[in-house]
């Protein structure tokens, strides 16, 4: 279990830290919460039920350097994850999204950038929904690795372009 002090990624939001474990009177009953600050949003906080186990879920520790690492070199991030079909793409994508799965995101940004080479090459543009699926995915994945591999946003980017060409 997660304790004050811990730093999480937390669903959609990036890296947090639990600041604290709070009781609130939800429909008279005491209902445990943690207290969660997002690391790039000083001053927000999410509150997630310690007692709910959909919500804890989206709850993950942050990586170490070298899990990062041997999943960046994992065979799993290379798999294509291009679907001709833009309708089927897009609910493909926007599932990977929410599950915050570390390694299908990554295998989706890795096929986003190929695409975006190949549209490049061939003088056409990329679409608006893969442009907006890449920096949905980037943002997810920046929080965190810009934390664990000590970079900015920017490099992180970079570094993540150079890993999945």
């Amino acid at each position: 279990m997660y304790q004050i002090g811990d730093q999480v990624v937390y669903g959609i939001h990036g890296v947090c830290a639990i600041v604290e474990v709070e009781n609130r009177l939800v429909d008279r009953r005491r209902v445990e919460y943690f207290a969660l600050e997002p690391i790039d949003q000083p001053g927000a906080r999410f509150y997630v039920p310690t007692g709910n186990p959909a919500a804890l879920s989206k709850l993950r520790p942050v990586l170490s350097r070298r899990e990062l690492e041997e999943l960046l070199a994992s065979d799993s991030v290379r798999q294509d994850t291009w679907i001709q079909d833009e309708g089927r793409r897009k609910l493909y994508y926007r599932e990977l999204i929410n599950s915050g799965d570390r390694g299908a995101l990554l295998s989706m940004v890795g096929s986003l950038y190929r695409h975006k080479e190949v549209q490049a090459s061939l003088g056409r543009k990329f679409h608006l929904c893969d442009e907006n699926f890449l920096r949905d995915a980037q943002k997810l994945l920046c929080s965190e690795f810009s934390l664990v591999l000590g970079l900015g946003q920017n490099e992180v980017n970079a570094y993540l372009k150079e890993k999945l060409s």
